[in-house]
């Protein structure tokens, strides 16, 4: 992603001494490193004065409100204080909530797409020393329409909207000037909050987005979910939408059934092996969402949610059955809860009246081949309960 207007990049220059807006570059003392934005290559330091465009300031210090003249609609911004003293940057759809000890110490830069936060001590310095405002930086958020964002060393997803998606992006290489004791101390005081930062970016629209069945919950990565919005759902589908929100970070998954599912979706493009996958990517509402779910997995009993015509045996999956729960039951019906197993797995089935059966059930989606159907994909309590429904059957 190129953060250009009519191909020049935006840079706004210091209005006053503290505060100013300044363009994002990552800095290291040896080397010039561009921002992931401008990794392609378009411009030199050399070109810097032909792109100033703008000039805007921000008052990072005492009680103040302020609206900021921004490039575009997006990043107009209003500043207030919270009940806490802390600084709220409220722009047209993302909130960015600052320390209250930040104040004087912080300045912003607001380009097209995205909006850069530094130290003042440390670009100050690093301007002084070597005729280059690039150090110091914080963090940036930013808004694109592609995925170019997935490239970037270091990032966290703020939240998706129906044409977009905001997220946060964080320096890799040290930003702090070195060449002072103090400076130094400032800049890394600032960086050790960063995780209280990160927690405290939001999206802060309603988005709507058209419900279909590419999606359990087509809004998981923008709205905090409630107890509510799970009722109903099978334990496998609360876990496939735990999936969903990795697999929206592309992630891949060890279990053929799931990545087969993920990999049916149009949205889905995973290249992220699970042991490589980092969940510092998920936004607030994401790992909100998932904490929920993993919460509700453990302490619901599905057994009262499943309809006597849905499930031969509701519980199969998530507790071990008894002999006194298959009382009563022809050998036939045992068979039949074997297969109810296999099917809350995708598994198909090659007796035309096994399949027609499990496809009258609204919660299978078969999708796997009875011949490359892997039984590892069974948890403790179906094995052992495939083996006590077996040995029953044999019985009888």
């Amino acid at each position: 992603m190129r953060i250009t207007v009519q191909n020049q990049s935006i840079d706004l220059w210091p209005a006053v001494l503290s505060n100013c807006k300044c363009e994002h570059r990552h800095f290291s003392r040896n080397r010039i490193e561009h921002s992931p934005a401008e990794r392609k290559g378009f411009m030199k330091k050399t070109h810097f004065l032909h792109t100033v465009l703008i000039l805007l300031s921000i008052c990072l210090m005492g009680a103040f409100s302020m609206t900021a003249l921004a490039v575009n609609e997006r990043w107009e911004s209003t500043t207030s204080r919270d009940e806490n003293n802390n600084i709220c940057i409220e722009f047209e759809e993302v909130q960015v909530v600052l320390p209250s000890s930040w104040a004087g110490k912080v300045q912003m830069n607001i380009s097209s797409d995205y909006v850069s936060f530094y130290h003042i001590g440390s670009r100050n310095a690093w301007t002084e020393e070597l005729g280059y405002d690039n150090g110091g930086h914080l963090f940036t958020i930013a808004y694109t329409e592609d995925t170019d964002y997935l490239d970037l060393p270091s990032y966290m997803v703020i939240g998706y909207t129906s044409e977009g998606t905001y997220y946060a992006e964080f320096p890799t290489d040290y930003q702090a000037y070195t060449g002072d004791s103090s400076i130094e101390e400032e800049y890394n005081s600032l960086s050790a909050d960063m995780d209280w930062v990160k927690a405290n970016l939001t999206l802060t629209i309603d988005v709507i987005i058209e419900i279909d069945s590419e999606y359990i919950f087509e809004d998981s990565a923008s709205t905090y979910l409630t107890e509510s919005d799970l009722s109903g759902l099978t334990a496998d589908e609360v876990q496939m939408a735990i999936n969903e929100i990795y697999a929206r970070h592309h992630r891949t998954f060890y279990l053929d059934d799931v990545q087969e599912y993920f990999d049916s979706k149009s949205w889905y493009y995973g290249f992220i092996e699970p042991d490589d996958f980092d969940v510092s990517v998920m936004n607030t509402y994401e790992s909100a969402n998932i904490n929920l779910m993993v919460d509700y997995l453990a302490n619901h009993d599905f057994s009262a949610d499943a309809s006597a015509d849905e499930y031969i045996l509701p519980t199969s999956s998530t507790a071990y059955l008894t002999s006194s729960d298959l009382t009563g039951m022809t050998a036939d019906e045992l068979q039949m809860a074997i297969n109810e197993i296999y099917a809350r797995h995708g598994r198909r089935f090659n007796t035309a009246s096994i399949q027609e059966y499990f496809d009258s059930k609204s919660w299978y989606s078969g999708t796997i081949s009875p011949e490359s159907f892997d039984t590892s994909v069974l948890n403790s309590y179906e094995t052992s309960n495939i083996n006590l429904l077996l040995q029953t059957k044999e019985a009888r």
